[in-house]
């Protein structure tokens, strides 16, 4: 589990050169009070890989 100090997550992905870092968006919009960090990006090294991205459309 992966705590952060804002309550509206949008996004995430794993990014990095090993796909090892895990990369969170969140909105400020409708945010609570006392969330100056509401809005922001923040990154975070979760001990788990992500998987390369997948090809699409006709080879």
């Amino acid at each position: 589990m992966v705590r952060l100090p804002v309550s509206n997550v949008t996004s995430c992905a794993f990014g990095g050169p090993g796909l090892d870092q895990l990369f969170i968006t969140t909105a400020a919009q409708d945010a609570p009070d006392g969330e100056p960090l509401a809005g922001g990006l923040f990154a975070c090294t979760p001990g788990v890989v992500g998987l390369p991205p997948g090809r699409f459309g006709t080879p």
